[in-house]
C-alpha cells in the first residue's frame, strides 16, 4: 500500500491510488458538492480530490466523486467532528439516581 503522509486516515489507500484519483477527477472534472444530503450545492469549482462518499475502505469508482480542495477539507472536517461527538457522548453517562430518591 502507498503511504499516507501528512494525513490522519484510519483506512489505508490502496496501491494505485494515484490512478483511481485521476480517473476520478477526469470522470467529475466539476465538483460534485451537493450530491449528499445537507450538502448545498452545487459548487461549479474544479475537481482536485476524491472523495469516498460511503465507507473510506471502498475504493469503488461509484463509490468515490470529485470533489475541490475547500469541499473535501469541510467534508473531512465534519466527519471527524462526528466520530469525536461520538467518543466524547461515550465518556459522559447520565447520573442515576440514588436508589432511596426513586
Amino acid at each position: 500500500m502507498e503511504p499516507v503522509t501528512g494525513s490522519w486516515r484510519s483506512e489505508p489507500l490502496p496501491p494505485g491510488w494515484a490512478a483511481i484519483r485521476y480517473e476520478i477527477i477526469a470522470r467529475d472534472p466539476v465538483c460534485r458538492w451537493g450530491l449528499l444530503p445537507g450538502e448545498e450545492g452545487p459548487c461549479g469549482q474544479d475537481s482536485t480530490d476524491a472523495d469516498h462518499i460511503g465507507l473510506a475502505s471502498d475504493h469503488r469508482p461509484e463509490a468515490l466523486r470529485g470533489l475541490c480542495h475547500p469541499h473535501h477539507v469541510a467534508r473531512s472536517a465534519g466527519q471527524g467532528r462526528a466520530v469525536l461527538a461520538a467518543r466524547r457522548s461515550l465518556r459522559f453517562r447520565p447520573q442515576e439516581r440514588h436508589p432511596g430518591w426513586l
